[in-house]
């Protein structure tokens, strides 16, 4: 998730607590207000600190296995948690405020909540996180959110009368009107949808401005909780569904995984990598699939993403396109192509480790390997690696994830 977006809701989450529990007997109106806020939008974002480490490694593959990495594990929420709170307590002995026991229970809570919060929205996206490390180092993938969600944002509307700060409240109107001018105007977002997404943010607007703060702030956290958990039965359900669609398509072909990429400020609408084998054959294939065909239809899913060709080479598939799936390519390749590229280049086998639609494509001299959730425009993205002749470019922290395509390399 966007750091935006952590941002919001530790804003919003501060605040909402600081304005529902009584007042401190030891700290003003003013200071407890600022730790709460303070606590939750440190600590929501705190997490993502793995990106210095990662920029100082200097590597494709370092950033890939390090970047919801460690830090994003429940181990590693609890460091995060000790550190805040540890902070705040050497902040108050500087500054010399005893706090009350109920001021230190807020503050436990609050540094045990934020980087705890921070895990649950990534969880929400494709990307992955692996938080039962080191009991459990597989990938766990939402695959319900798109990663800048403008639904989410507007949730933070009522921010707008109810924090104290003009200049943050100032930022946060422009933030928002950006969001509802993109999503009419951008074309990534249908006019029906973008008409939902103004309404929401205008009803919020009215209930923070007519409605006490402690129930506009409850409204906006319910509806935060609301546009999740529509994601996240939408895409429950579109899984359920395209593994139906897969089977009765594709009847020979195994399915190993289900991508699904949702669209922004849209739960009917997702882009769909379907990784299969067939045979001795590795097939990944790409669609859009629409959960309310008769309203929305696949086709003008597909045409909504934008999607642009990549540096992997799709065949067209001879499928027909429905209201609800339109198939627009398939990956085909020797199953056994990117365990023997693994075993012969430590830079294939480290992105293995991250990649979930791995793919791999010839060149003059060597290969591109990468991870077809990112395959998108001309260009190298972010996770394409490139091998032979010249020396591995090798991750220099070593990683224990466990690949997501494991099954790849085991020959299953």
């Amino acid at each position: 998730m966007d750091n935006v977006t952590h941002t919001l809701l530790g804003v919003m989450a501060g605040e909402a607590v600081h304005r529902t529990l009584p007042p401190s007997t030891v700290l003003s109106d003013r200071a407890r207000r600022g730790i709460a806020i303070g606590v939750m939008v440190v600590g929501g974002n705190l997490p993502d600190i793995d990106v210095l480490y990662t920029a100082l490694a200097g590597t494709t593959t370092d950033y890939l296995l390090h970047h919801r990495g460690h830090t994003h594990t429940f181990v590693g929420a609890l460091v995060a948690s000790a550190l805040l709170f540890l902070g705040v307590r050497l902040w108050w002995r500087h500054r010399g405020i005893k706090p009350a026991r109920a001021d230190t229970w807020l503050l436990a809570g609050l540094s045990l909540a934020a980087p705890l919060l921070h895990l649950g929205l990534d969880f929400t996206n494709n990307y992955g996180i692996h938080p039962f490390w080191p009991i459990d180092n597989t990938w766990y993938y939402g695959d319900a959110v798109f990663i800048v969600e403008p639904l989410l944002w507007a949730c933070a509307t009522v921010l707008l009368f109810t924090l104290r700060s003009r200049t943050v409240r100032v930022l946060i109107g422009l933030l928002l009107v950006a969001g509802v001018g993109l999503s009419w105007f951008s074309g990534l977002v249908p006019a029906s949808l973008a008409a939902i997404l103004t309404v929401l943010t205008l009803g919020l607007a009215a209930i923070g401005r007519f409605a006490s703060a402690r129930a506009a702030l409850v409204s906006g956290l319910v509806a935060w909780l609301a546009v999740t958990t529509t994601f996240m039965t939408a895409s429950h359900s579109a899984s359920t569904r395209v593994a139906a669609l897969l089977a009765d398509a594709f009847p020979s072909a195994r399915t190993l995984d289900i991508v699904l990429t949702p669209l922004p400020a849209n739960p009917v609408c997702r882009e769909v990598l379907a990784v299969q084998t067939s045979g001795d054959m590795y097939v990944v294939r790409r669609g859009f699939h629409s959960l309310v065909p008769g309203w929305m239809p696949a086709d003008q899913c597909a045409g909504i993403s934008r999607l642009r060709g990549g540096t992997a080479e799709f065949d067209p598939i001879s499928q027909p396109a429905t209201d609800e799936v339109v198939w627009t390519g398939e990956l085909t390749m020797p199953a056994d192509l990117l365990a023997n590229l693994a075993n012969e280049y430590c830079a294939v086998d480290a992105l293995l480790q991250f990649a979930r639609a791995p793919y791999a494509t010839r060149t003059d001299d060597g290969w591109i390997v990468g991870d077809l959730r990112y395959d998108n425009g001309s260009g190298r993205d972010f996770t394409e690696v490139r091998v032979g002749p010249d020396p591995d470019e090798c991750p220099r922290l070593p990683a224990p994830w466990m690949p997501p395509r494991q099954d790849l390399r085991d020959g299953r």
